[in-house]
């Protein structure tokens, strides 16, 4: 048997585990994505709550909070940059995800088939050799 990327497996069983482990993999990278993003959106609200308060106490010196504002902007838009990057990991993620659950049921419903022909034969082959 041979998947998309040229792997060849021994046994349905042998690729099943591959499509599991693999899916497990992706899951996981998905999982570590999205805690890091939660990591730094958490980050990047304490950033912007000091940069709020280092805003008010120099309220009176206009240059600097046009400076922190400009600053304020930048994070805003690297934690959007980042966001979409972590959405996009975790669509690719679950979609991959999807594709092995459904290779798995496939391989699967083969299985159970050549199980079922192979007993079928199994019993035909002995009704015809042990008659009475």
């Amino acid at each position: 048997m041979e998947d998309l990327e040229g792997n060849h497996f021994k046994s349905v069983e042998e690729e099943t585990s591959y499509w599991k482990e693999l899916a497990m993999k992706y899951k996981q990278c998905a999982e570590n994505t999205q805690e890091e993003l939660h990591e730094f959106q958490e980050g990047s609200r304490e950033y912007e709550a000091e940069l709020e308060i280092i805003g008010d106490a120099s309220a009176t010196n206009g240059i600097q909070k046009l400076d922190l504002l400009s600053e304020n902007n930048r994070l805003q838009m690297e934690l959007e940059s980042v966001k979409e990057k972590i959405e996009m990991q975790h669509s690719e993620g679950y979609q991959q995800i999807s594709a092995l659950e459904d290779d798995l049921a496939q391989m699967t419903a083969i299985k159970d088939f050549l199980l079922n022909t192979c007993r079928s034969t199994r019993s035909a082959v002995c009704k015809g050799t042990c008659i009475h």
